[in-house]
């Protein structure tokens, strides 16, 4: 991968920059895939096709919860905070931090009292029944103290990509090891419900834990007063934090309650199936991440230097860069998905072959364009990223249930397919029209024009 960036990027101080963090990105995101599928496999065996399904249900409820009502303010405080670190405004940057870190907080505590709330209640609705019900409420504790948005935007503005790659590597490879010990201990629903909240916790404690340790290095603190002047003084950093969020939340609430859905609609059993294609299409995702998370910090840079030709080149490239990949490892997969799933996982996940070729499709037409929200985030599109999500995850939602109950669980994975594909046309259109805009304004005689 990082020889082909090579080839295709520019090679200046950008594509250096970017291939560096790329080297630590990619390795560890590669790992953490490569851990968290053996980690599945292990979990499949250890809880059978139904038990699976319970503990989908279960991290799902908590994740999509935590989503709808923890705005994370990291892909804000880059925006604001490159501005403020490439100005030296020192007290500037940590007010952001301060900022950050009271967001973090206070959505972390809302999101567990929201899980509280509706776990009782939902419980029983969603296929969890009897002595399983009361995990659903428990997973709150995954999401009640979680500050890894203000660390993942410490380290990737100081630029210590290698330090979050440690990190997730080193998290991914304790939950292998907890699930390792459960199976062997014949450990059940609960130990492996222990295990994601240990996980969800550790992910995100140690990521802020590193990163106030580079604020200290600087001689760089936070500073928690007056968090209203703070607002004022980075105007419209609410608004970009509602709008980055917004869109993300209406793209994973379709990653996420879709497994709910499944749960009122479907056996638990088929929820098992659903979840091995969504854990491998998730491991693909994660080799997508890398390049969307190096590569927004740079594109910022450079839309507030008013390089908008370099942001349209690079855009291309890594692009087609990406398509070309796909291409050629989805078709063996795709030839060979029944003896995969059957070493993988057993002889009783063979039956999910269809669901997980048609989510395989599905997300490669997510990663080709993995990188046209960053690009439309750098350019001050938040607006229109977030009426593209609106729009794919209302396709979704009008999809999902006609699509499973004329073809069973398989409709899921195709409701993923149709919003996938409209969202890559409609972000592309986006980001033409926007660069278009951008580099005619930016013209001899031309003056630019607020977003």
């Amino acid at each position: 991968m990082k020889s082909r960036l090579r080839q295709l990027l520019p090679r200046d101080q950008v594509a250096t920059r970017l291939l560096r963090n790329l080297k630590w990105i990619i390795s560890s995101q590669v790992a953490m895939a490569v851990l968290g599928m053996i980690a599945l496999a292990i979990s499949a065996r250890a809880l059978g096709a139904a038990g699976l399904g319970a503990l989908a249900l279960i991290e799902a409820f908590a994740r999509i919860n935590a989503r709808l009502v923890h705005f994370e303010p990291w892909q804000a405080v880059i925006q604001y905070g490159s501005a403020a670190l490439e100005n030296q405004e020192t007290e500037r940057f940590e007010r952001l931090v301060g900022l950050s870190i009271v967001l973090d907080v206070i959505g972390g505590l809302a999101a567990a009292v929201l899980i509280w709330f509706l776990a009782p209640l939902l419980a029983n609705k969603i296929g969890l029944e009897g002595s399983d019900a009361w995990l659903l409420s428990f997973g709150a504790l995954a999401v009640v103290l979680s500050l890894r948005a203000t660390g993942v935007a410490l380290l990737r503005l100081y630029d210590r990509f290698d330090q979050l790659a440690k990190i997730d590597t080193a998290t991914a490879f304790m939950r292998l090891v907890l699930s390792v010990i459960a199976w062997l201990v014949g450990g059940g629903l609960i130990h492996f419900v222990i295990i994601f909240v240990a996980f969800s916790l550790a992910e995100g404690l140690i990521a802020f834990v590193y990163g106030r340790r580079e604020m200290r290095k600087r001689g760089q603190h936070p500073r928690f007063r007056n968090l209203l002047d703070t607002l004022r003084q980075n105007s419209g950093f609410l608004r970009f934090m509602f709008n980055s969020n917004l869109s993300v939340i209406l793209r994973q609430t379709t990653q996420r309650l879709d497994v709910v859905i499944l749960g009122a609609l479907v056996a638990p059993v088929f929820v098992g199936h659903y979840h091995i294609a969504r854990k491998c299409g998730d491991a693909a995702i994660r080799l997508g991440r890398p390049i969307k998370q190096a590569i927004f910090p740079e594109f910022s840079r450079l839309s507030a230097s008013g390089d908008y030709n370099k942001i349209r080149k690079t855009a291309i490239w890594v692009s087609a860069g990406f398509a070309a990949i796909l291409f050629i490892g989805i078709a063996p997969i795709l030839l060979y998905i029944t003896p995969i799933l059957n070493a993988a996982f057993g002889e009783a996940f063979i039956e999910a072959a269809p669901v997980v070729s048609i989510q395989a499709v599905a997300v490669a037409l997510f990663l080709v364009g993995v990188i046209l929200g960053p690009v439309l985030l750098s350019l001050g599109r938040d607006r229109e990223l977030m009426r593209v999500g609106a729009a794919t995850a209302t396709l979704f939602f009008v999809l999902i249930y006609p699509l499973v109950i004329t073809f069973g669980v398989k409709g899921a994975a195709m409701s993923h397919l149709f919003s996938n594909a409209l969202w890559l046309v409609s972000c592309s259109w986006l980001v033409i029209r926007a660069l278009d805009a951008k580099t005619r304004h930016n013209a001899p005689g031309q003056t630019e024009v607020p977003s």
